[in-house]
Formats: structure tokens, C-alpha cells, sequence
């Protein structure tokens, strides 16, 4: 059970990398642009990533009968934990364009891509109920608190009403929202629609992991290695450590307990790298995130996974 567990973080990371490995060596044989990246890229945060979002929050069973225990306690301490490395990262980097990158970096996980199969893994035939709900909450959850961090701190005064805006006006938020309305509401698309929505949803993730490629640089790694060590530790070691420590001891177990190791201990999301670059973050540092987490998440899941199993709590 632990070695398929990792071998499906290690199948999940190295399929990540291959796609990028791509998007890299494209650039470099093709000769492409930073300049034409950036306009590839608009293209994934105002088509298929909120596409992608819509479909899958749409396709969940988020209207049946589930605890909300859950929910609330990952919000709770994704809250309190965020409200935390915001002071810290104010205090640590005087870079705005680099703060909000971070603090994104911190509290945003891949969630969307790997939390139900790394859930089908740990608890197989177990319901998945629950992992429909977390999806449909904490999804739209994570992009309205990008947009404020980034928005926040892409400006040189704070104005609440822009940021609320920026906010009512971001593809993935307004994704989420009609994915969350269409499914409670028990909206069915036809096939001539869902079909294509499905089609390029599923084009986002492989789309932006080859953008993320092309948008990567070693020396990106070794300028930005301070702020860089600094998201590392807080998104695969901090958030997951107090955060499935807590669950531990609210007694969570089970289903319930597996999802907050995909939610808290997976590596940052490859959709922070498009937010950050529209919207006036560092793209090389968010670029660099996804790709150093993503590597070093093979060993901090694993290690996350087998203490708690060890412990039975799923």
C-alpha cells in the first residue's frame, strides 16, 4: 500500500516534469519567446483553466448528504496559517512582486490535479463524496485568496474596492461560480456542449505545464534560492505538518483524513504560475516554485504519507 502510494506521487511528478521537460526544450529548439509565452499563457488563464474548472466542479457530487467537518477545518487552518506566512513573507521579502508570489506559493497546492487520485489510491472503494465537496469549496477558495494576495501586493496603495473587482472579475472565480451554480442547481449540458468543455478543460493542465516549461530557467532557481527555500518549506513541511496534525487530534480518519494530505501536502498548483504572470506577480519565481516543489514533493509526500498510515489514521 505505502510503496503504490509512492509510486503514484513519483508516476504523478515525473509525468509533470516530462511535460515541462517538453515546453523547455521546445523553447530552446524552436527559438521561442518570453513575449510569446506571456501570450500562450493568457490564453490558458482565460480559456482552459476556467474551463477545466467549471467542468470538474460541475461533475462532482457535491448535492448529497456529506459532513462539512472536513471543510471547515481545512479552511480553518488554511486561515489562520495564511493570515501567519503573510506577516512572516511581509517581514522576510520587501519585494512586492515577489511577496505575493510567495505567500501564493505557500498556501496554494495542486489540489485540483492530484486530489482524487491520490485519495483513489490511499482509500480505495471508499466514497468520494467528501473529495467532490473539498473540491467544490476549497478550489474557489484558493483563487479568490490569490487574487487578493496578488492584487494586494501588485499595487502600490491597497484599494479594497479594486481588489474586489479584480476579485468578481477573474475567469477562475467566475468559473467556480458557475460550476458550483449549474451543479446545484442540477443543470445538464447537452453533449454538443459538454463534450468540447470537457475537451479543453482537459487541455489546461498539459497546456500550462509545457508554458511552465518554456517559461523556466536555471539561473532563475539560483537567483530566487532564499525565497525559493523559503515557500518550499512552508508548502511541503509547515502547512501539511500542522495542518494533519490538527486533524489527527479533532479525530478525523479515514476518507476524511486522506484528503487533507492531497489538499496540504501536494506541491504548489501549476495554475499559480498563469495567475502570477497576469497579474503582476514574478513569473520566474512562480515558475521556479512549481518546479521545485513539484521534485522535492516525491519525497516530502511519501514521508507524510507513511507516518500517518503508520498511525492509522486511513
Amino acid at each position: 500500500m505505502l510503496f503504490n502510494s509512492f509510486l503514484l506521487s513519483l508516476n504523478a511528478v515525473v509525468s509533470v516534469f516530462v511535460m515541462m521537460a517538453v515546453g523547455y526544450g521546445a523553447k530552446r529548439l524552436l527559438g521561442i519567446e518570453k513575449e510569446s509565452v506571456g501570450r500562450f499563457n493568457s490564453l490558458v488563464f482565460y480559456t482552459l483553466l476556467p474551463l477545466m474548472l467549471f467542468h470538474n466542479i460541475y461533475r462532482s457530487d457535491i448535492r448529497g448528504g456529506v459532513s462539512f467537518r472536513c471543510p471547515g477545518l481545512a479552511l480553518t487552518v488554511l486561515a489562520v496559517l495564511l493570515l501567519l506566512t503573510w506577516l512572516f513573507v511581509k517581514w522576510a521579502e520587501p519585494d512586492n512582486r515577489q511577496r505575493g508570489v510567495m505567500i501564493q506559493a505557500s498556501f496554494r497546492s495542486n489540489f485540483l490535479l492530484l486530489g482524487m487520485p491520490l485519495i483513489q489510491e490511499l482509500c480505495p472503494g471508499a466514497e468520494l463524496a467528501t473529495v467532490s465537496v473539498m473540491l467544490a469549496i476549497v478550489v474557489p477558495c484558493y483563487n479568490a485568496l490569490a487574487v487578493v494576495t496578488l492584487e494586494t501586493f501588485g499595487r502600490k496603495q491597497i484599494d479594497a474596492g479594486q481588489i474586489l473587482r479584480g476579485i468578481a472579475k477573474n475567469p477562475l472565480i467566475i468559473a467556480s461560480g458557475a460550476g458550483i451554480l449549474a451543479n446545484l442547481s442540477g443543470l445538464v449540458l447537452p453533449s454538443c456542449l459538454e463534450n468540447p468543455v470537457s475537451q479543453l478543460g482537459s487541455a489546461a493542465s498539459p497546456v500550462a505545464l509545457l508554458l511552465l516549461g518554456a517559461q523556466f530557467e536555471f539561473q532563475d532557481v539560483r537567483l530566487h534560492r532564499r525565497n525559493l527555500a523559503i515557500c518550499t518549506a512552508l508548502r511541503l513541511v509547515v502547512y501539511p505538518g500542522a495542518a494533519l496534525t490538527l486533524a489527527a487530534l479533532a479525530g478525523l480518519r479515514g476518507p476524511e483524513f486522506a484528503v487533507l494530505i492531497s489538499m496540504f501536502a501536494t506541491p504548489v498548483a501549476v495554475s499559480s504560475f498563469s495567475m502570477a504572470a497576469q497579474m503582476g506577480g514574478n513569473p520566474e519565481l512562480a515558475a521556479s516554485a512549481v518546479t521545485v516543489t513539484t521534485l522535492l514533493s516525491s519525497v516530502t509526500m511519501f514521508l507524510w504519507i507513511f507516518l500517518f498510515k503508520s498511525m492509522g489514521m486511513f
